[in-house]
């Protein structure tokens, strides 16, 4: 590659875009609520709706990478994401934003395990760290996302976000298509039937799906819990949760230390939830962004090892791609259930705070999960504090 700088700042801009929509729908899901009349079960179910669809599109995100090319499948679904943001605009109000919502997942689910292909084929030399800035991406993706919505809502209004969003994915596939290798291949054919049998997918996939469950349900209903607060404020909590855990995590790319197969590594991060969680089930609004820094962190550091775990374990670019696709669509499909189940204790107990003992769930299993699937995975310490699959 000519140009490897470049390329993985792309890298980072194109995982960024996969959340950035995304999480730009939370902050405004009370001001969507009242002006489209929803209950709190279908407010809910607008983001439960998001993780379902990325779950049910992951494994045909590989047909279709292997259909159009890796990098040209990322190519389009950045645009895919861009048109379908802005057309959530459009009339019937309720509809177009549940079913652009659910587009726009889609395009995210189908862009993903091209994208991790990708960095085993461009930054074979370095995948461990390929694998960090492309996390990185995606949880600052999610940070900005969520943190700049609640300023443009209360300057403009949640329709102008929708704009704004959709405008930078598209500036975003621009870039794609005139800065990265402009070489393309195929994804390796589909081993679905082996990932399903690989003990490896599941276990990642078990990590992947409890810290998606507490998180999504959290980021869910904390604008709820911060009703009649000032816009900045709940930017603030917003930025606590996704973007200043982000700093400690930059330097996990840099350490020699293999933070992805350490047990002790996710039984912390499943703690640190826990806490964060129940102190906001227990109402704590003053100190919510507390709070909500510890569920970040948590995970967005369980996030980072299970994504550096697929391309660590994974036997190839063919392994790599199916065993994405069937982490994505288990770890999702498992997760989307945490908004639901949330909006539902809300609807029973009228009461905002029982929103987040989903959240506490999530990071109890996220602890005993952490602790037992390092073991599990049979991949040992390399000499540069990096990782191999045991043979």
């Amino acid at each position: 590659m000519k140009r490897p700088a470049v390329a993985i700042v792309v890298v980072w801009l194109a995982a960024a875009n996969l959340r950035a929509a995304i999480f730009g729908l939370q902050p405004v899901l009370p001001d969507i609520r009242h002006e489209l009349g929803l209950s709190f079960v279908a407010t809910g179910g607008l983001t439960s709706m998001s993780i379902a669809a990325i779950g049910v599109a992951s494994i045909p995100g590989v047909l279709v990478g292997t259909w159009l090319g890796a990098r040209r499948t990322v190519t389009l679904m950045a645009v895919g994401i861009g048109v379908a943001s802005l057309a959530r605009l459009l009339p019937p109000d309720t509809a177009m934003i549940f079913g652009g919502t659910a587009v726009l997942a889609v395009c995210v689910a189908f862009s993903q395990p091209s994208a991790v292909v990708l960095l085993q084929r461009w930054f074979a030399g370095n995948v461990q760290l390929a694998g960090s800035v492309f996390s990185n991406g995606i949880l600052l993706g999610g940070t900005i996302g969520a943190s700049v919505t609640p300023l443009i809502a209360a300057w403009a209004g949640w329709r102008i976000s929708f704009v704004v969003w959709g405008v930078v994915s598209l500036i975003v596939a621009l870039l794609w298509v005139r800065l990265t290798p402009p070489a393309d291949a195929p994804l390796p054919r589909l081993r679905i039937a082996e990932a399903l049998r690989n003990p490896r997918a599941w276990q990642i996939a078990a990590l992947f799906t409890f810290q998606n469950l507490a998180y999504f349900t959290a980021a869910a209903w904390l604008p709820f819990l911060l009703a009649g607060r000032t816009p900045a404020y709940v930017a603030w909590v917003f930025t606590c949760l996704n973007l200043l855990p982000i700093f400690p995590l930059l330097l996990l790319p840099v350490l020699r230390w293999s933070y992805a197969t350490s047990a002790a590594y996710y039984g912390a991060n499943g703690v640190l939830v826990i806490v964060g969680a129940a102190g906001l089930a227990l109402g704590t609004r003053d100190l919510a962004w507390v709070m909500a820094f510890l569920i970040g962190f948590g995970c967005a550091a369980a996030f980072v090892g299970s994504m550096a775990l697929l391309p660590l374990v994974a036997r190839g670019e063919a392994e790599a791609s199916s065993m994405t696709a069937v982490v994505f669509t288990a770890g999702y499909l498992f997760a989307f259930s945490g908004p639901l189940i949330a909006g539902s204790l809300v609807d029973r107990t009228h009461a905002v705070t029982s929103a987040f003992w989903p959240s506490v769930v999530g990071g109890l299993l996220m602890a005993v999960v952490g602790l037992l699937v390092p073991r599990l995975l049979g991949v040992k310490p390399g000499a540069d504090g990096g990782a191999h699959a045991a043979q």
